[in-house]
């Protein structure tokens, strides 16, 4: 037997780490996530699959008919690349299928859905409204912005707000909301939502823009100004105006006498016409004052006081009666009655007997009596039953004026008839 001696032992010891994590694909992982691919007719289509993990994962591509295309590949029209990527050349409407890319390592798999959609022509993205556009603002209404495109295939809408944000279809953000119709609601805006807002509509041929500014709402400015009175002679008819720029604004005139008017009406002579403009017909003296016209809306006021001046003038008769009159017997005898003022006055004759005779327009008898428009009273054949004191009184609405004829006497057998004068 042989024997060795025990010369001692020596153990190192090892840690072994085996790193692993599971694929992803484009950022996704898992196996329930699916896109939507568009492809032109007879053009190349390439679609991404982006596959990472630890170790790097294989991908295969399934195809329809369950056909597996591992990467890399090289086919005469389908090329499935070493970084994932799959390739189809000379587009077919055919091809238009589910495809799906699966990434597979030792820690799972992650699949992706392709959905390739192949269509036979491309359009670019077209505005159905036009590419720019102005709105005003008003404060707590809800406002719309439209925005809708034709294109081919379907464009995607996205809003851009005056901050810069991007707001895809359906999606909220505070106040804003992208419908599906392509229009961005704003509810319950305030002065901070002016500005201007973008909508871009874009697919696989092109990018096309619209605009739309908010613009604040301004207080309303009155365009009509009167620094001088306004005159107008009594009885003509009278026009004032009050119309507004800015925003949509509300009109309010109130007359000298206190009265309100505050809406397109008709108050006996007045009336406020759809423009603003305030009518007076047949205006007169009692309408003489200052008019105030107020435009008001949610952003402030303006207003402006119309003084206005009702030209007339108490009645004066420049041509009355004379101071002696002669007159023989079937001889007529005519009395004047001129008169100034304004408005013009209304002539009426007094007679002896106390009947009142009123100049009219167009000349009238009355007895023997003639009555010219001019003012004039003709006697015709006058007789012992004319005798006595005629009267001509001219009134308006200023003031009254009159004049008194002499009495008619019997002066001797020449059978003349005089007008003394009246003490």
């Amino acid at each position: 037997l042989c024997s060795f001696p025990i010369a001692g032992q020596d153990r190192k010891v090892t840690r072994v780490e085996i790193l692993v994590s599971p694929p992803a694909i484009s950022g996704f992982t898992g196996v329930a996530n699916t896109i939507r691919v568009i492809g032109m007719k007879d053009q190349r289509k390439l679609v991404d699959c982006n596959a990472s993990g630890i170790p790097v994962p294989r991908v295969t591509w399934v195809l329809p008919q369950n056909v597996v295309l591992p990467a890399p590949y090289y086919g005469s029209r389908i090329t499935v690349h070493r970084n994932g990527s799959l390739e189809i050349k000379s587009l077919k409407k055919s091809d238009s299928a589910h495809l799906t890319c699966i990434a597979r390592n030792e820690g799972g798999e992650a699949r992706l859905a392709v959905q390739l959609e192949v269509l036979e022509a491309a359009e670019k993205p077209q505005l159905r409204e036009p590419k720019t556009d102005s709105i005003p603002l008003t404060v707590g209404s809800a406002i719309v912005l439209n925005c809708s495109f034709k294109g081919s295939p379907p464009p995607q809408v996205t809003w851009i707000l005056p901050n810069g944000s991007a707001l895809m279809t359906g999606a909220r953000l505070s106040k804003f909301f992208h419908r599906g119709d392509g229009a961005l609601l704003i509810s319950n805006p305030s002065l901070s939502e002016a500005g201007t807002y973008r909508c871009l509509g874009q697919n696989v041929v092109g990018l096309t823009e619209r605009s739309v500014t908010l613009n604040p709402g301004r207080k309303p400015e009155i365009r009509n100004f009167y620094n001088t009175p306004l005159s107008v002679i009594n009885g003509e008819n009278l026009y004032l105006h009050c119309m507004s720029s800015g925003d949509p604004a509300r009109l309010m005139w109130t007359l000298p006498s206190g009265v309100v008017l505050n809406r397109p009406q008709r108050v006996g002579r007045y009336a406020v016409l759809p423009n603003g403009t305030l009518s007076i017909q047949q205006a007169s003296v009692y309408d003489r004052g200052s008019y105030i016209c107020q435009a008001t809306n949610e952003y402030g006021s303006a207003l402006i006081t119309v003084p206005v001046t009702v030209v007339a003038y108490p009645p004066r008769i420049t041509n009355g009666p004379g101071p002696n009159t002669y007159a023989k017997r079937g001889a007529a005898i005519q009395l004047n009655c001129v008169t100034m003022g304004i408005p013009p006055a209304e002539v009426a004759w007094e007679m002896p007997d106390r009947t009142r005779l009123v100049v009219r327009p167009q000349p009238w008898l009355f007895g023997n009596k003639y009555i010219h428009p001019k003012g004039s009273l003709i006697i015709q054949n006058p007789s012992a039953r004319d005798a006595g004191f005629y009267k001509c009184t001219a009134r308006n609405v200023v003031g009254v004026d009159f004049k008194r004829s002499p009495a008619f006497s019997l002066n001797g057998p020449e059978e003349l008839w005089h007008a003394s004068s009246v003490p």
